[in-house]
């Protein structure tokens, strides 16, 4: 039996060889992956084989040379998975390209247009968000740092989408404009010093800096509130009545609510007729053109749900506290008049907390831009071996670069706002959520030296079911959203540009402390007895 060659101008041999390892036609440089690892098996199988007495050298060369076809057969997988992190690559950047010329032709057909219909649906939405990202940038580099962060670069004002097309006339309004700047500790502070490092007569040295803390001042009056709530709760019903109406009456407030919750509402009275809602999806995709701020009623789980309804920017989320363990609820409803009279008047202290931005990349697709619509997930997505009695094989790649193969029950990839759930049970550090990074956590590993990482915010992770995996894995996105990864598959994260900004009830360390140190009991024991030996 002759062995394959993998040149992309080889045929077959002529010789008597089992049809599985067979040669086939080649595509983007690597052999057919089903005939890949149907080759690996029989190699495989053919060294399992009992040897025979007698066996001369050369059959024992014949085996050697079959080690090293074997070898061929995975660098070529191999190989292949490196292509597809390369076309990924490549389909950002021409994303990126794509969506600066979209921003020139809108400028130029922004003039003219004037029109009231709802024509784009999904994709002129997305098309609007490109354009706000590219904006974000374009500003970031002509220097609007100086002086701290303004709205549209963490969140879209809305006022130069006034003319945008909407589903109905009821959602135009104009959105509170406000400035993100960093708080300076003492009299003597500089607001504006935010920089990391320093370069003088030839030195690098750290940069003192007088805050870390992010505040929020509204330059106007904010006029549209969403309130998003817990369901199946009597309590929380009776509290969003209640919050509903001393808003409308005290503070002239327009305000949104689920559908759900209006019908509910409406069941109670029907002085709650002017709680407006959504019919459509595609009135969700524009919630962050017209709402000033979100107000969640629930526990960490329903901010989980108001960031998923947010596929770009996110207006700033006020939590309060009606669930369990409260990592991102702060706020406690017995005083909800005084807080949010406070966060109404401003400014505030947030807490921006990142999003990882996910696709799914199938084998099956016929060129890099045949993708899923990408998953934006606040905690963890995470990749595990299902109802599989085998172990997860998941091949691990950071910008193209090969980390490691993942032989457990799985890999989670998290955010540092989810480094106190799913990433914590399963060994990964805790970590303020203002830190940008990505945590790599092992799901039970079969190895005793695979321990946790934390990567930086710029990476690419990539991790993909290779063609000799024993079974598929599954992935899941912060709980939901689960979806089959065959062999060949790809899930691609990176982090997002639309972070979720948070209200804080002191700053956000204060509220990460509290957090650990209440929800998990962090570091609790009893104090050591004063009362003992002591040194001479």
């Amino acid at each position: 039996m002759a062995p394959s060659k993998f040149d992309s101008s080889a045929s077959c041999g002529d010789g008597d060889g089992d049809a599985s390892i067979s040669c086939s036609k080649t595509e983007n440089g690597f052999a057919d992956s089903l005939s890949l690892f149907h080759s690996e098996k029989a190699v495989e199988e053919l060294l399992q084989q009992t040897p025979l007495q007698g066996m001369d050298d050369h059959l024992i060369e014949f085996s050697e040379a079959l080690r090293t076809v074997a070898k061929a057969l995975r660098r070529a997988a191999e190989g292949k998975a490196s292509a597809q992190a390369e076309a990924a690559e490549w389909k950002r950047r021409y994303e990126l390209e794509r969506a600066r010329n979209m921003q020139l032709k809108h400028k130029e057909q922004l003039p003219g247009e004037h029109t009231g219909n709802f024509d784009g649906g999904r994709a002129g939405n997305l098309v609007n968000e490109r354009v706000w990202q590219n904006r974000q940038n374009e500003h970031s580099e002509d220097g609007c740092m100086e002086h701290g962060i303004c709205s549209h670069e963490v969140l879209h004002n809305g006022e130069s989408d006034s003319s945008s097309n909407v589903a109905n006339n009821s959602m135009m309004m104009k959105k509170a404009s406000f400035k993100l700047s960093w708080c300076c500790n003492g009299e003597n502070g500089d607001p504006h010093k935010h920089d990391v490092v320093s370069f003088e007569r030839g030195n690098i040295t750290t940069a003192e800096r007088s805050s870390k803390q992010i505040s929020l001042k509204w330059e106007s009056d904010p006029q549209t509130v969403l309130i998003l709530t817990k369901p199946n709760s009597v309590s929380v019903r009776i509290l969003c009545a209640e919050m509903v109406r001393w808003l409308k009456e005290h503070k002239k407030l327009d305000i949104y609510v689920e559908p759900r919750v209006r019908v509910d509402l409406l069941t109670e009275s029907s002085y709650f007729n002017f709680v407006q809602t959504w019919k459509e999806e595609r009135e969700v995709m524009l919630l962050h053109t017209q709402v000033d701020l979100v107000i969640t009623l629930g526990g960490d789980g329903t901010v989980l749900w108001a960031a998923s309804m947010f596929k770009g920017p996110v207006p700033p989320i006020v939590p309060f506290s009606l669930g369990s363990l409260g990592f991102m609820t702060p706020f406690h409803t017995e005083h909800y008049r005084d807080c949010l009279d406070s966060i109404l008047r401003g400014p505030i202290s947030i807490t921006l907390r990142h999003r990882l931005q996910c696709t799914v990349i199938r084998d099956a697709a016929k060129n890099e831009y045949e993708t899923e619509e990408p998953i934006l997930v606040l905690n963890e997505v995470t990749i595990d071996r299902g109802i599989s009695s085998f172990l997860t094989n998941l091949e691990c790649y950071c910008d193209n670069s090969f980390v490691t193969c993942v032989q457990g029950d799985g890999l989670i990839l998290s955010t540092t706002s989810g480094s106190t759930a799913y990433s914590l049970a399963a060994g990964g550090s805790m970590v303020h959520p203002q830190v940008p990074g990505i945590l790599f956590t092992p799901i039970c590993p079969h190895s005793l030296s695979f321990r946790p990482l934390i990567l930086p915010e710029h990476v690419t992770v990539r991790v993909q079911v290779p063609f000799n995996s024993r079974s598929p894995a599954w992935v899941s996105f912060d709980g939901k959203d689960r979806k089959k990864l065959s062999a060949g598959d790809a899930l691609v994260c990176s982090m997002a540009p639309w972070p979720v900004p948070t209200a804080c009830q002191v700053d956000s360390t204060n509220e990460f402390l509290r957090s650990i140190h209440d929800g998990l009991h962090w570091n609790l024991r009893k104090t050591q007895s004063f009362d003992g030996p002591r040194d001479s």
